[in-house]
């Protein structure tokens, strides 16, 4: 199985596809924004200069007394999408664009000569004066000329394009398709990723768990013969049974991957004590000067697979006992209530902790900061903690004094 760690290496690059992708959805944002923007100011000019035009033409035919022009002047001005009005030089109304503004011009053009600029008019002329200061703060009002004297006879105060508003809008609706793109695809790759790692791990366990049964098979008919030679007690010989009898616990752990446990087993403190305690007999054989506690506070209950539990433990405290294997030093296992009727078991040990830059990818499958080894173990305790039992591991601390692992697992219901 030498191809399993080279088949692994795609799934280290999903964080660098997931930043391409975001990066790519940026840059064409950007692109689409400069565009849009652009595109907007150059509509909002035309848009300008064409109310300059017509309000101008019709300013003039209503200064110069002439309604010949002035109908068909102002029947192109309510075509025009930017909302306009034009006062005279005491600043009174004399002229807008009803259709955009939405206030209909009165139908006698005397209606406008006693405004009062102070207010008390009606309330579509007093909204036409308030529409007047809004326009100039927004834009400068233009001011038309009589062509002859060459003074001052009305001024235009214009608003915002509605089809440049809309345009300006266009960046901020494709930032929103586009970040619905990007989870949508992010997703569908996280999808297609954890359904391929999903059935690496099942490929590997299964084809471990056949591979160790024929040994383990044979082994035990060895094991019989040597009774058989031996009625007595042997110490050496009852080690073997009892360490076969665990390979075979593994080989039925391996086989449970890929499919969905019974979690049919509450005892939680029995489990954890298990494991503690295998290990306790043998860290004399293991190297280093390792002291392995365990300590419970726990009255919660939970349901769970021991055999896949047993597992997680055992991962761990073989983690713990790498990490002290120069120094020396000490793992505490500990049992408490959580929140919610969740049960804890945090796993501290006393090593060097784990350096900074490994910390975001301890879990991913395939990463490992050691010499040897697939980079399995944590992978496959996130899956069991995660998949099958509905709980959560993260790594709670973490630095020169030690590290502490933290499983939350839900309450029994």
């Amino acid at each position: 199985m030498a191809w399993l760690p080279q088949s692994l290496k795609i799934f280290r690059k999903r964080h660098i596809f997931t930043a391409y992708v975001l990066l790519g959805s940026l840059v064409i944002f950007g692109i689409i924004s400069l565009a849009s923007f652009r595109v907007a100011t150059r509509v909002e000019d035309q848009a300008r200069l064409s109310t300059w035009l017509l309000s101008h033409f019709a300013s003039l035919h209503l200064a110069q007394g002439q309604t010949d022009g002035l109908a068909e002047v102002l029947a192109r001005t309510a075509e025009i999408d930017v909302p306009f009005i034009v006062t005279d030089n005491q600043g009174r109304p004399v002229l807008w664009n009803g259709s955009m503004i939405g206030i209909p011009m009165p139908d006698e053009q005397s209606d406008l000569a006693n405004v009062n600029l102070e207010g008390g008019n009606s309330p579509d002329i007093d909204r036409i004066l308030a529409l007047i200061s809004e326009y100039d703060v927004r834009n400068e009002p233009f001011a038309i000329t009589d062509p002859i004297s060459g003074q001052r006879i009305l001024t235009l105060h214009y608003g915002a394009s509605v089809l440049g508003r809309r345009i300006r809008w266009l960046p901020y609706v494709g930032l929103a398709l586009l970040s619905v793109f990007f989870l949508l695809i992010v997703w569908a790759l996280y999808v297609k990723w954890d359904g391929d790692e999903q059935k690496l791990f099942a490929g590997m366990a299964k084809e471990t768990a056949h591979q160790l049964g024929t040994p383990i098979t044979s082994i035990l008919g060895w094991l019989a013969i040597l009774r058989d030679r031996d009625s007595g007690e042997d110490e050496v010989v009852d080690e073997l049974d009892r360490d076969v009898a665990r390979l075979g616990k593994v080989s039925e752990r391996f086989s449970k991957i890929g499919s969905r446990p019974r979690l049919d087993d509450s005892n939680l403190q029995e489990a954890v004590v298990a494991s503690v305690a295998y290990f306790e007999r043998r860290l004399p054989h293991l190297g280093g000067h390792v002291n392995l506690s365990f300590e419970s506070a726990l009255t919660n209950r939970c349901r769970f697979n021991r055999d896949l539990m047993e597992w997680v433990l055992e991962n761990l405290i073989k983690n713990g006992i790498d990490a002290l294997a120069e120094t020396g030093g000490d793992i505490r296992v500990a049992l408490t209530d959580g929140a919610h009727g969740a049960a804890l078991i945090r796993l501290t040990d006393t090593g060097g902790g784990v350096p900074s830059q490994h910390r975001n990818r301890i879990f991913e499958a395939g990463y490992t900061t050691k010499s040897r080894g697939w980079g399995m173990g944590l992978a496959l305790v996130k899956r069991i903690i995660v998949q099958y039992h509905g709980g959560r591991i993260q790594l709670e601390s973490t630095g020169p004094r030690g590290t502490t692992f933290l499983i939350t697992l839900p309450g029994e219901r």
